[in-house]
């Protein structure tokens, strides 16, 4: 046997058996690169709203404007547009979401430029998730030829309980990811469709949210948190 065939059959025994180098590239994939502005168009099913972010100001205050103003909201309105704006940190990297696949991901099918995996999500450091994740399975594709994720999305097959008091009927949940002008995929669609019961009510919840127009505010070479 030639010295370089014998030395790649001994590396490919070296890997675990679970190993994927596409994913592993995915997971390799540097998270450097310079801070944007953007716009973040939010539909909760009552109200539309449109803020300007800014990724290079501080994580609290990154929130530049929000239109509709909360100020010219009624209350319930105006309480659900603070709360959005205190939650928006402005981390909008796909690659983040990768500490939700495990290692064991399996690919369930490939073009001859992406590849779909299916998995048992990871809850990540969410402890709130906990509950909810187990019962969810998810999906998620890569391009090939640059490791970058195109997609991710989570559903529950059957209906389930993540507390004694509450039931989730139905959970459906995707992005679509998108190249940044320096190459990064972010986040440039979300949806969200939940519905159930809790304390004997029913409820319900759709949320849509888009992400354009990003412009670089620092150098190539800086982290965007």
């Amino acid at each position: 046997m030639r010295p370089a065939l014998l030395l790649a059959g001994l590396a490919a025994l070296c890997l675990p058996a679970s190993a994927d180098t596409l994913l592993e590239k995915a997971r390799q994939m540097s998270k450097d690169g310079p801070a944007y502005r953007f716009d973040l168009a939010v539909e909760d099913g009552s109200q539309n709203f449109v803020l300007k972010v800014d990724q290079a100001r501080p994580e609290n205050s990154r929130v530049v404007s929000m239109t509709p103003d909360a100020s010219a909201l009624d209350k319930e309105a105006a309480k659900r547009a603070e709360k959005l704006k205190a939650e928006t940190k402005g981390d909008i990297w796909c690659s983040n979401l990768m500490e939700n696949i495990p290692a064991t991901a399996k690919r369930a099918s490939e073009t001859a430029k992406t590849a779909t995996y299916s998995f048992k999500p990871l809850p990540g450091e969410d402890d709130d998730m906990k509950d909810v994740v187990k019962h969810l399975t998810g999906t998620a594709t890569f391009d090939k030829a640059t490791g970058y994720m195109l997609t991710y999305e989570l559903s529950a097959p059957k209906a389930f309980k993540p507390v004694a008091v509450a039931k989730v009927n139905t959970f459906n949940m995707k992005v679509t990811c998108k190249a940044a002008p320096d190459g990064r995929t972010h986040i440039d669609t979300f949806a969200l469709d939940l519905a159930g019961s809790a304390m004997m009510q029913p409820f319900s919840q759709s949320e849509r949210r888009r992400i354009s127009n990003l412009v670089e505010v620092t150098p190539s070479g800086f982290g965007a948190p």
